[in-house]
């Protein structure tokens, strides 16, 4: 009986390792680099989205990829986009490995910026190259992220990497104009902000200056047509013996203006570095969604 039982204990253990080392060869295999050699190429390897993870319809691809084409040779900077089941490593240094033995940085003078995406454990990462490395600050990659994180958590991955192209569109405008994004610095108004603005604006005025125009019909409701001016003038006349103008006080108030320092927090601006395993510099930052 003893037998039996230590039997049937070693094949449900050994029914558990199978499972086991199959489900870890499937991460293994989930989890391969996506690059030939740990060499930087000089050209660019591959195209500016690469959805591994599957997350998007092939109509969703075909467009994205185009929106990020344009940006990208808009403003002479590599904008991509990465999804993958899993990763081998920490997420940062994959998405830095990615850009680099894959050749991003050979286009525009080492200058882009990569959006990774990994499933397994739900994480993201950006890494950022080159000029973009001061384009996208730690504080414009926070902008970023608040901006397509509630499209990843929702599940709606085309619109998340839709968004994110606009905003590096937006962005990279910014610092085409001599003012990265940073701490202290104006977040730029969206389309859809400064047509919620004039709107609000518009229904505000119509508001206000509907309000005493109604009041002014309400009291003329009373009032009838008159057929002489007798009701309207003073018996006797109106006669003026004196007229004065008389200085009563003058008051004057003084308030500091305070100084804006905009430390947020005690943030001194600016982009964190690091330099991936090829030896480049890069910036960036990473999460979970």
């Amino acid at each position: 009986m003893n037998n039996i039982n230590t039997q049937r204990h070693f094949a449900r253990a050994l029914i558990l390792f199978i499972i086991c080392l199959f489900a870890f060869s499937l991460r293994a295999q989930a989890s391969e680099v996506l690059w030939d050699e740990y060499t930087v190429p000089s050209s660019r390897q591959k195209e500016r989205l690469l959805d591994n993870a599957d997350l998007l319809t092939d109509s969703e691809e075909a467009l994205l990829l185009d929106q990020l084409d344009t940006a990208s040779n808009k403003w002479n900077c590599n904008i991509a986009v990465l999804t993958v089941d899993d990763h081998s490593g920490p997420i940062q240094d994959y998405a830095d490995d990615y850009f680099d033995y894959n050749g991003f940085g050979a286009d525009f003078n080492d200058n882009g910026i990569l959006f990774m995406l990994s499933m397994y454990d739900r994480e993201w990462a950006i890494s950022t190259s080159g000029r973009a490395q001061y384009t996208f600050t730690d504080y414009g990659q926070e902008y970023l992220m608040d901006q397509i994180g509630e499209y990843l958590s929702d599940g709606d991955y085309y619109e998340a990497f839709s968004t994110y192209v606009k905003v590096c569109d937006r962005l990279l405008e910014m610092d085409s104009q001599g003012t990265p994004l940073d701490y202290g610095v104006k977040e730029p108004k969206t389309s859809s902000d400064i047509f919620a603005l004039i709107l609000g604006s518009l229904f505000g005025g119509s508001v206000v200056a509907l309000i005493p125009v109604l009041k002014m019909k309400s009291d003329l409701k009373t009032v009838k047509m008159a057929t002489n001016a007798s009701n309207y003038q003073e018996s006797g006349g109106l006669r003026l013996s004196r007229s004065e103008d008389r200085f009563v006080r003058k008051t004057l108030t003084k308030a500091p203006i305070p100084k804006n320092d905009d430390s947020r927090g005690g943030h001194s601006g600016g982009s964190t570095l690091h330099t991936s395993s090829s030896g480049h510099s890069h910036g960036g930052s990473h999460g979970h969604f």
